[in-house]
């Protein structure tokens, strides 16, 4: 009798128990449909609020820009560009508010459609190479020529992936170079390309703890910094969600006070096995280069695509009496000269000493080269160099001696 008091009374304990776990769990359902509403609404008030403002802010961008084309003083002049500085930071802003908004609705979606990476990634460092080089820091493009010339995959994605990671590079780094790499690895998938594009900077880089925060939302790794390098940590985050939604994997090692190191690796389908590069390998052969360039990581990219293509190319670090005796005594087919390292007082005068030598000038992008010095090189190469350009450039040259 006893037995079954004790049986009905447990039995009673765990229908107390079960109706108490009922309770709990009804409750957690609903705290969890109320969190849902509410990132849903988050979200949907985000995503109205950057509509909203986006109207008047490309207003006032369109009219700046109109205004910049006008007759300004000095001082004008500069209020216009401060004004379009921040305009332009206030749309990224905005913009990088819609992104996190679709991220957190679930709203991302990718597209699939045939696009030249290579393109992407040179058209992309062109733009803002300019800002590296007004810091005096170097950019620099090395591209395998082993990359197809289209791909399919989302473009304007793999566009706002690199872009986020090359404004952090540039803005981070004050001396020194950047180099932005593109290659193919093995794929990862059967079927598809797989792609590395990393990019190097000799920048301020980061601490252990910080690289455990990197990719969180609104985190700002040098808060301390805030005043001097601004941002408000939206780009990294956006940038990992966004190559994790495409299949993909992002890397970063950094050092502090060394720099840093991020590379994407992202999956494509190929659309076509033309080569990005349409020449045979020994394009070049037994053509005879003097390459003048300080920068190593310059001379090493630049003597690399140009020794793949055939080329025979001899260095030299400084526009010095060696340098001058290598071009009066030795029969170079071509002469690459960094704007960087020429005195033009004697470049000047030596220049119509060897008249019939062939000279390209590799000068910064957004660099100015006129009159007289100009008239002194048969070609001029921007920086960062692109293997095709330079290409080009060099059979350009062949054709017209012919």
């Amino acid at each position: 009798m006893k037995n079954v008091e004790k049986l009905v009374e447990r039995q009673q304990e765990l229908e107390m128990e079960l109706q108490q776990l009922r309770l709990e769990l009804g409750e957690c359902q609903q705290a969890r449909a109320d969190a849902q509403k509410v990132a849903e609404d988050k979200s949907n008030f985000i995503a109205m609020l950057s509509h909203e403002i986006r109207t008047p802010m490309n207003g006032i961008l369109s009219m700046a820009e109109l205004l910049y084309k006008t007759e300004l003083d000095e001082e004008q002049n500069s209020y216009v560009q401060i004004l379009q500085t921040s305009s332009n930071s206030l749309m990224a802003l905005v913009n990088n508010l819609l992104d996190i908004g679709k991220m957190e609705a679930g709203k991302m979606k990718l597209n699939k459609d045939p696009f030249d990476v290579i393109n992407t990634i040179e058209d992309l460092t062109y733009a803002l190479a300019p800002r590296a080089f007004e810091k005096g820091v170097g950019v620099h493009l090395n591209v395998h020529s082993d990359i197809p010339l289209f791909v399919i995959g989302d473009v304007l994605k793999v566009r706002q992936i690199i872009m986020n990671l090359l404004q952090n590079a540039i803005k981070f780094t004050n001396t020194g170079d950047i180099k932005v790499s593109l290659f193919m690895l093995p794929p990862m998938v059967k079927g598809k390309l797989t792609v590395k594009i990393a990019i190097e900077d000799t920048g301020i880089g980061m601490s252990t703890e910080q690289l455990k925060h990197i990719f969180e939302v609104y985190s700002q790794l040098h808060s301390d910094q805030e005043h001097v390098y601004g941002g408000t940590g939206l780009g990294l985050s956006i940038s990992k969600h966004l190559v994790e939604l495409m299949g993909g994997e992002i890397r970063l090692e950094s050092m502090h006070g060394v720099g840093t190191e991020v590379s994407v690796i992202l999956d494509f389908e190929e659309y076509t096995d033309l080569p990005s590069i349409p020449f045979q390998e020994d394009i070049l052969q037994g053509i005879r280069i003097l390459l003048l360039d300080s920068n190593a990581e310059s001379v090493g990219i630049i003597s690399d695509m140009l020794t793949e293509w055939g080329a025979k190319v001899t260095t030299s670090s400084s526009m010095d009496e060696r340098f001058f005796d290598e071009m009066y005594h030795h029969a170079y087919d071509l002469t690459l000269v960094d704007l960087t390292m020429i005195d033009r007082e004697r470049w000047l005068q030596d220049r119509a000493k060897i008249q019939n030598q062939c000279v390209f000038l590799l000068a910064p992008l957004g660099e100015k080269v006129e009159g007289d010095f100009r008239d002194t090189f048969d070609t001029i190469i921007t920086k960062p160099v692109r293997k095709i350009h330079i290409l080009n450039s060099i059979l350009a040259l062949q054709q017209s001696q012919r």
